[in-house]
């Protein structure tokens, strides 16, 4: 679901990435709704609440440093996994200063946004490497994710990368006259 601010909804998602020789890992991400920048991820056989409570705070940091409070009132939206609904990993959440949001159960489509970067993610990256064994995919992945941020076109965003999307937000949101 497109949101028309940055920094307003984050969603998150994990799925599943073969490699040729069948070892399967599973890739979780944390996108911004409205510039579609991937600000966190893990990669790894097994994702843990655990994993995702430091993909979270490595977002925070990401876009607001030191200044954690920035973050306060985002929302999150997740699945129903296990991972997302662990008496671990929601408190954290909550402690962070986000906003818990979870799609209804059996309805992958709420949960669209990160659904529908899983899906080119595969199409342009994944489904068109060479991947013989899971530390080759867990070498391209940081690769891959940073040519998506930084280069990659998004139709959403009028042809612009997300990274660029979100500096030219930056500069519009910096420039609003302050309200008395």
């Amino acid at each position: 679901m497109r949101v028309p601010e940055s920094n307003r909804r984050w969603a998150s998602d994990i799925t599943g990435i073969r490699a040729w020789n069948g070892q399967k890992g599973r890739l979780a991400i944390l996108i911004d709704c409205a510039d579609r920048m991937i600000l966190a991820w893990r990669f790894a056989r097994r994702i843990t609440a655990e994993d995702l409570a430091e993909m979270l705070r490595e977002a925070v940091f990401r876009r607001f440093g030191e200044h954690r409070a920035g973050a306060t009132g985002i929302e999150f939206l997740s699945d129903n996994g296990p991972e997302y609904t662990s008496h671990r990993f929601r408190p954290f959440v909550e402690k962070m200063g986000l906003v818990p949001c979870h799609t209804p159960r059996r309805s992958p489509e709420s949960n669209g946004l990160a659904e529908a970067f899983f899906g080119s993610f595969k199409r342009d990256y994944v489904y068109q490497a060479c991947l013989e064994t899971l530390e080759e995919v867990g070498r391209q992945i940081p690769i891959w994710i940073q040519h998506y941020n930084e280069q990659a076109p998004h139709s959403a965003l009028q042809m612009r990368a997300p990274a660029e999307f979100y500096a030219e937000w930056i500069v519009r949101n910096l420039q609003r006259p302050v309200q008395n």
